[in-house]
């Protein structure tokens, strides 16, 4: 019985070092070996198949991006389901950004149906991001540790070596960049709640 179960646990490492050097056939059966188990531990969180199913598919296309580093990697399976799990919470609060997102502007009413129709959230977010990468590098980082890592102004004071006044007022100005270019995009003023919302997921 040991014996069998050696056997399955050196398959099994084997084929994630196979992968690890580029192995397509090692990574088909991987695939084929975790999708189901993969697939029912997404669907319990986002519940829904075709999100499910892309998530999944998402996880092995980073598994492949990153097929180099299971060569290292102690436990390979256990890495597969922490991406899923994190990709699944991601999407959930994509989904409670743009509900949030969607009620802040119906309660505007400098808004109409016929703007939020034309302004989507996924516009909204792809010109936030083009903003950003438009910023001054340093700036651009104090904004991304702020919205994307969620440090706190002294944090990134301590992290950048700076005073927790210019970490302010770098994010004052970030955020006023960013603003202008969206009432730049869409012609008229959109108010700064938006950058409460997780645009930068």
């Amino acid at each position: 019985m040991s014996s069998v179960l050696s056997d399955l646990t050196y398959t099994e490492a084997e084929r994630w070092r196979r992968l690890s050097t580029g192995d397509e056939d090692a990574f088909r059966r991987l695939f084929h070996q975790y999708t189901p188990s993969l697939y029912l531990s997404v669907l319990q969180i986002v519940k829904q198949e075709q999100v499910a199913r892309e998530i999944v598919q998402e996880v092995f296309f980073k598994v492949w991006q990153k097929k180099e580093a299971f060569a290292t990697i102690e436990q390979p399976a256990g890495w597969l389901f922490r991406v899923a799990s994190n990709l699944s919470i991601n999407f959930l609060r994509k989904q409670a950004a743009q509900y949030r997102w969607m009620e802040s502007m119906k309660k505007n009413e400098s808004f109409t149906n016929e703007t939020l129709e034309q302004l989507s959230f996924k516009d909204l977010q792809q010109i936030v991001h083009e903003a950003i990468d438009h910023l001054p590098p340093k700036r651009k980082l104090i904004f991304q540790l702020s919205r994307e890592q969620g440090l706190s102004h002294a944090e990134i004071a301590g992290k950048l070596n700076i005073s927790r006044s210019t970490v302010k007022n770098q994010l004052v100005i970030a955020l006023s960049f960013i603003q202008d270019a969206i009432n730049r995009h869409h012609g008229s003023p959109i108010p700064l709640v938006i950058f409460l919302f997780d645009f930068f997921l």
